[in-house]
């Protein structure tokens, strides 16, 4: 049955760690205002705290005395198939694993490793959303979730240097550095790849791409599924130590950089001596050296200009002062903060495989609401944005809602201001 099958995952991944957790958890609900799925809809069952639920039963009914007495006395009842399958709506559709809501916490619990534990349980019963699955499936079998093979990497890297007039090296054994990009780049925003090369270029690094480790996304990391994520992971690695790198770059992709820069450490053997950083703070790094210069003002004269703060970039990876650096040189002016802001910032509703997942689409909508309602507060007339997941979701939701607003990355903003020397 689905349910021994999940229930038999959260007792095996019931550690010391995740047991004193539940147990610490004192329902006392300020995880719901965290949630952007919570704030914009108002229902119960989004609250982070809920998410849990049945990690939490399942716990307390095989290790604790009172929860083996309300089972006993009828006060509580096992967890029933129908269970399952209602609450993995809600942790796939209604979650993007942005972990706000352990920020808020009272107690200190990490509620979104939590959920992501409950996502295991339901990737080990097979009980996932269709389209989320199909993902996952595809870079199994392809190697990308979306198709991006052998073959459609080198047509699409040769027209992406011939469109831009840019040199993108591939397979440089001995090179420093090793960029991998997310097929969301390389097949609709395949500007970043111009952008990202021509500040490379422009600063002199020593790197290369890898049509072994080309793409950074993992969609098993979404899935919970911990297999698929090492395999994902290690195809980037091997790459890696294939060509002598001493650094990955992670580019515009917020839960590919949480999956290889941290993740990873608990789920394998990461190969030693590479660091893994994520392209803003690459720039951060060229700018503070003198290795690129940027044209102050640039960006001045064309209305307001704000910047979304990505969970897994700026609140999780610390990446908070590069992009400010930038907009407060590029527009000293013109550039406002929304608010909150930094790390407590409003995901945009689109991560966590969330985008990927068609019946989702009503609630991502819905939460993309507050990010509406932040940027009509500054009268924003450009949005910028360092992860091409949270780009895909504003893109899409700007087409949506019929807004007014212009939507960057902003490794592309850099790239069309460098000082030319």
């Amino acid at each position: 049955m689905e349910t021994n099958v999940v229930i038999n995952t959260f007792v095996k991944e019931t550690g010391g760690s995740v047991a004193s957790q539940l147990e610490a958890c004192t329902r006392c609900g300020m995880c719901a205002e965290a949630c952007h799925f919570y704030q914009a809809t108002g229902n119960p069952e989004y609250a982070p705290v809920w998410k849990i639920e049945l990690l939490k039963r399942a716990y307390e009914q095989r290790f604790t005395l009172i929860g083996k007495m309300k089972l006993a006395l009828g006060i509580d009842k096992r967890i029933t198939d129908e269970e399952i399958s209602h609450f993995s709506q809600i942790v796939y559709e209604a979650c993007t694993m942005c972990n706000k809501c352990s920020m808020v916490c009272p107690m200190g619990i990490q509620i979104g490793p939590l959920i992501h534990e409950v996502r295991a349980g339901f990737s080990d019963a097979g009980i996932v959303p269709a389209d989320l699955m199909a993902a996952v499936n595809k870079q199994v079998e392809e190697g990308s979730p979306l198709g991006v093979t052998d073959d459609v990497y080198e047509s699409r890297m040769e027209w992406v240097a011939d469109e831009w007039e840019v040199d993108l090296p591939m397979d440089v054994k001995g090179a420093d550095t090793l960029v991998v990009f997310s097929s969301i780049e390389v097949m609709k925003f395949p500007e970043n790849i111009a952008a990202i090369a021509k500040i490379l270029n422009t600063a002199g690094e020593k790197w290369t791409l890898s049509t072994h480790a080309r793409e950074v996304v993992n969609f098993g990391f979404y899935e919970g599924n911990a297999e698929r994520t090492k395999m994902f992971l290690k195809r980037v690695f091997d790459g890696a130590v294939e060509l002598g790198v001493k650094k990955i770059v992670v580019t515009e992709c917020g839960h590919a950089y949480d999956a290889l820069r941290w993740t990873s450490y608990n789920l394998m053997d990461v190969p030693a001596g590479i660091e893994i950083t994520h392209i803003v703070g690459l720039i951060g790094e060229y700018l503070k050296a003198g290795r690129i210069k940027l044209k102050e003002g640039a960006l001045d004269g064309n209305g307001t200009i704000t910047f979304h703060d990505a969970c897994k970039i700026q609140r999780k990876g610390g990446h908070i002062k590069e992009p400010r650096t930038v907009l407060n040189l590029l527009a000293p002016h013109d550039f406002k903060e929304m608010s909150p802001n930094r790390e407590e910032a409003i995901c945009c509703g689109g991560g966590g495989g969330v985008i990927a997942i068609k019946e989702a689409d009503p609630i991502r909508y819905a939460a993309f609401g507050l990010k509406i309602d932040q940027m009509k507060k500054v009268g924003a007339k450009t949005v910028v944005m360092s992860c091409s997941n949270c780009r895909l979701q504003f893109v899409d939701c700007v087409q949506h809602f019929n807004l007014d607003v212009k939507v960057a990355g902003l490794s592309q903003l850099v790239a069309d201001s460098l000082v030319e020397e």
